[in-house]
């Protein structure tokens, strides 16, 4: 348990991007995001994210997968053409044609509080 209390304690030094086309959905993790981590940057479409990673120090990105403009998929292909930054795939499906090789790490909708800081704390210790 002081494990995951002292773990929990390194989110703070971390800045993430959040990228969600689903307001509610959004604005509900956002919240959550807001009170663990240093920094949210929030985007509602990959090509947006992607605009926002060019510009600002970014330790992880968590996706939506199904999205308007530029889907999750996409996105992830864009930031592994740029460096390795940790990506975790948010999705509401499990089956194969929904996978994505050049995440990190992936979390079913909907999303659980404990499951995601537990995803990004493994990302970004890897």
């Amino acid at each position: 348990m002081v494990d995951m209390v002292v773990s929990y304690e390194k989110l703070k030094e971390i800045t993430v991007l959040y990228v969600e086309d689903e307001d509610m959905m959004r604005e509900s993790v956002v919240t959550l995001l807001k009170r663990r981590f240093k920094e949210v940057l929030v985007a509602c479409n990959g090509a947006e994210a992607l605009d926002i990673f060019k510009k600002n120090k970014v330790d992880i990105i968590i996706t939506d997968l199904q999205m308007p403009v530029m889907d999750g998929m996409e996105l992830s292909k864009h930031i592994r053409e740029i460096n390795s930054t940790p990506i975790v795939v948010v999705s509401a499906f499990n089956d194969d044609s929904h996978q994505v090789p050049e995440a990190d790490g992936r979390l079913l909708k909907p999303i659980r509080k404990n499951d995601l800081l537990d995803m990004v704390l493994e990302c970004v210790s890897r």
